[in-house]
């Protein structure tokens, strides 16, 4: 009986701890959102409702079945296997920003403005796919966008696609690469380049 109440006890300290991370992860992508959204409204857009909309159009147009996890993990594996989305693809009007412009300081705006520990930004899931892609863009001379999808795929969980500031990020990845999709025999976009394509003043 005493060692039940131990071994009880050690899981409930375990489910508690568990259950403080996921709150914590909750709150710096919070945090992080707000950075996300406040970036693109340097340049008068509202990016929640043009992403959301867009997810919509995804539907739609069956990329996706529902915005659930599970729907964008296969889609992503769809995308490793098949390069590009499926044909046709009917969305016209794209939103330059979007395309060609990405908050580059999203962790030091969670640092600095709402004072997030970056060791903790670090270890979340999304965070270290992006590193994990940063890494091979540094030491490959080619990282095939296939590449992209599949680390993607693999370090980020359904869960983690139901994070509102994850979901954002794939949404523009998507909405970058379905333009590509369209359009790529004839205006061929570099998505590690996009970032320095003259624009606007960069925001801070």
């Amino acid at each position: 009986m005493q060692n039940f109440k131990i071994a009880f006890g050690f899981s409930i300290v375990i489910l508690l701890a568990s259950c403080n991370s996921n709150d914590d992860k909750d709150k710096q992508y919070e945090f992080l959102l707000t950075c996300y959204e406040d970036y693109y409204l340097n340049y008068d857009l509202e990016i929640t409702p043009i992403l959301n909309d867009f997810e919509q159009e995804l539907i739609t147009e069956g990329h996706l079945k529902d915005g659930s996890g599970k729907s964008y993990k296969e889609l992503l594996n769809y995308l490793k296997e098949n390069n590009y989305f499926k044909t046709p693809l009917k969305k016209i009007d794209f939103e330059n920003e979007i395309l060609y412009k990405t908050p580059k300081n999203i962790a030091n705006c969670g640092i600095s403005v709402f004072g997030l520990d970056s060791t903790d930004i670090a270890q979340t899931a999304y965070f270290r796919a992006e590193r994990k892609i940063a890494e091979a863009l540094e030491t490959k001379e080619e990282v095939s966008v296939n590449y992209i999808f599949d680390v993607y795929s693999k370090l980020l969980s359904n869960e983690d696609f139901e994070k509102p500031f994850v979901r954002q990020s794939m949404l523009v990845f998507f909405y970058r690469w379905y333009f590509q999709s369209k359009y790529d025999r004839d205006i061929p976009i570099d998505l590690e380049e996009a970032n320095n394509k003259p624009n606007k003043e960069e925001p801070q």
